[in-house]
This record gives C-alpha cells, structure tokens and sequence, in this order.
C-alpha cells in the first residue's frame, strides 16, 4: 500500500469514527454500563477536531510531498489520543472498548513516524 493511500485511509477512519461516536457514545455507554457524560460538549468539540484532523490527512494523500507539518501534528495528536484513553483506561477504570481508538491511532502515529523518516531519507537535500 502506497503512503497516499495511507493518509486517505486515516482520514476515512477519522470521520467515519467521528461520526459513529458522535451518534452512539451514549447507546456505547449503555450497553457497556459507563455513566453518560456530564459535560457532551467536550466530546463533540473533540470529535470535530478529528473530523477536521482527517480533512488534513486528506489532504497530505493528495500530495504526500507537501504538508508535512499535518503529518506531525497528527503524530502528536495521535499519541496523544493514546495516552489520555490508556492514563483512564488504567486510573479511571475507563472500559478498555475506549482504548481501541487509541491503540489505532498510536499504530498510525509510528506508520506516519516512519513516513516522515523514510520520505527525509530519499529526498535530495536542498540548499
């Protein structure tokens, strides 16, 4: 799989994954007994932001030789992800169903790592 499509598919991974929390965390909450969200708002902010992230991931596919800055963006935000869901999973006995988001980001988080370092590596160094 070329790194193009790569990127496209993080960026269909974030907004169908945007989408489909954004429409049923609280039938998710139900079936596996968490509490509902006090403050929604906060979810919603954060799933528009990977909505928007994905737009950028986009966007890096169409011209993977361009808009690096996204891709370390993303890396960050990525691992980020990661830490916030597995710190709740482990110290707020959050359900490890909300880990899965988390683990999918860090596996695309060192995909893109590895992207940044491969694509540095073949290019001609320029003055």
């Amino acid at each position: 799989m070329t790194w193009k499509y790569m990127f496209q598919l993080k960026a269909v991974i974030n907004w169908v994954e945007s989408i489909f929390l954004l429409l049923s965390d609280q039938w998710i909450r139900e079936i596996l007994g968490e509490k509902p969200l006090t403050n929604p708002e906060y979810s919603h902010l954060f799933l528009a932001l990977v909505f928007v992230i994905g737009i950028g991931y986009w966007w890096v596919g169409n011209d993977i030789s361009r808009n690096h800055g996204i891709v370390k963006l993303g890396i960050i935000a990525q691992s980020s992800v990661f830490l916030v869901l597995a710190y709740h999973t482990l110290v707020s006995n959050l359900h490890p169903f909300y880990l899965i988001p988390g683990i999918i980001d860090l596996t695309f988080a060192i995909l893109f790592g590895i992207f940044l370092n491969s694509y540095t590596r073949t290019q001609p160094a320029t003055e």
